[in-house]
């Protein structure tokens, strides 16, 4: 009996299992009396909204952070965040390799699962590399933003800011305790610390198989995997095109639209009023947010590696060449895998849009919708600011587009399978197009 129940549960089940755990633990522990400052008390949906948002390293908040939690909520909120953005997977298999328990095939499919690898190969390197990269990132990241907020805050809340701030840059977290909700508005000029964040937020969207191939193969770029090669080249393109649109669309300077473009792929940091900028540039924020980050990461998104395999398909239909790059050519498994994640990523973004639309009934324009679902929906944290102001079942629809977005649509949509049918049918040809 205990036999079959093992089978019956797959590598997806136990990582939505696994989140959910999380969530509603996290949930409990920020409603309570004692997580809150004297005086604020939440509702348990913001408490939900929030841990949901924070495992899901999203950074969309009903509520200030900053004006409603205490040192212990604070701490709760940053725990969550760690969680979220290092994966359940990894925080079990990093317990069990401390232990010293062997790590059986159930638990590499997990991980294998949880970090979209395809292979069971190299799986204990990308725990390693997890554990390693979050904590040496995150120091890094805590002690350069220490010497940017000591000027603004006592030695101990210094501490605590760089430190919260560095856990929420790496993870792509966007929570912030600026307070008032102004993000990092009051430190757009400020170079390091806007370099500090960009480097967190861009590593840790890199994914982690990516860090640890860089890592072991010493910066030699032709030796890099090719999917190594696919990250950084679309990264790159991604962040030195949307700077351009962003200084082309609100006329800003240079700091300023990097910035913007590096936190669209899923930080949720902001030095510029997402509120107040212009239907142009919100319009190509929503397309880079739902591209994201890559694969294995903190981030979310469709990925990166996900439009460029959809982009050499499309190319290969009008040139008439395999899709291939670096000299190595994409498998047609992966191509069709790349399009099932663009339309399940497609339908369950509209059907946010039309659950929120309906909801709200007016009460916002469109476009302010579509980007809080995509933002959502891709856990990036940016909003044009209606975030506090929506109702309940709006609220309810957005958590459902963060889980989904966290976890992946092939993750979640693998998770609802109950068994593989061994009936075949005959193969007919239809007309398509």
């Amino acid at each position: 009996m205990k036999t079959t129940l093992k089978r019956s549960v797959s590598p997806s089940q136990y990582l939505l299992s696994g989140f959910l755990v999380i969530i509603f633990t996290g949930s409990l522990l920020l409603s309570l009396p004692f997580a809150h400052r004297e005086g604020v008390s939440i509702s348990y949906i913001d408490a939900l909204f929030t841990s949901f948002s924070a495992v899901c390293v999203t950074g969309l908040v009903t509520v200030d952070v900053a004006a409603t939690f205490n040192l212990f909520g604070r701490a709760i909120v940053a725990l969550l965040i760690l969680l979220g953005g290092m994966g359940f997977a990894a925080v079990i298999m990093s317990i069990v390799l401390i232990l010293g328990w062997d790590v059986g095939i159930s638990q590499r499919n997990m991980l294998s699962e949880a970090y979209n690898l395809g292979t069971l190969r190299g799986t204990l390197v990308i725990v390693k590399t997890v554990v390693f990269a979050s904590f040496l990132f995150q120091v890094i990241g805590t002690v350069l933003g220490f010497l940017v907020f000591r000027h603004d805050f006592s030695p101990w809340d210094a501490l605590g800011h760089s430190l919260f701030h560095a856990i929420s840059a790496f993870n792509n977290a966007g929570f912030d305790l600026m307070g008032n909700f102004d993000s990092m508005t009051n430190y757009r000029h400020n170079i390091l610390l806007n370099a500090v964040t960009m480097f967190l937020i861009i590593t840790g969207g890199l994914g982690f198989f990516v860090l640890s191939d860089v890592f072991r193969k010493r910066w030699h770029f032709r030796k890099f995997a090719m999917h190594t090669k696919i990250v950084l080249s679309m990264t790159l393109f991604l962040i030195t095109f949307g700077t351009i649109v962003v200084i082309v669309g609100e006329r800003v300077d240079i700091l300023s639209a990097l910035f913007q473009s590096v936190t669209a792929r899923t930080a949720g940091f902001n030095t510029l009023d997402t509120g107040a900028l212009s239907q142009f540039t919100l319009f190509f924020i929503v397309l880079l947010m739902f591209i994201g980050a890559s694969p294995g990461s903190t981030g979310g998104g469709i990925k990166t590696t996900t439009t460029f395999a959809i982009w050499l398909s499309l190319k290969s239909l009008v040139v008439g060449v395999q899709p291939a790059a670096f000299r190595r050519r994409i498998p047609e498994d992966s191509i069709l895998k790349a399009f099932q994640v663009l339309l399940l990523a497609l339908l369950t973004v509209t059907l946010g849009i039309l659950g929120v639309a309906l909801a709200e009934r007016g009460s916002f324009g469109f476009d302010q919708i579509v980007f809080e679902v995509v933002s959502a929906f891709a856990t990036v944290g940016l909003s044009t600011g209606i975030t506090t102001e929506i109702g309940a079942a709006s609220k309810f629809i957005l958590i459902a587009m963060m889980f989904v977005g966290r976890l992946g649509p092939i993750t979640v949509a693998t998770s609802m399978k109950r068994r593989e049918t061994r009936l075949k049918h005959v193969e007919e040809r239809i007309f398509i197009g």
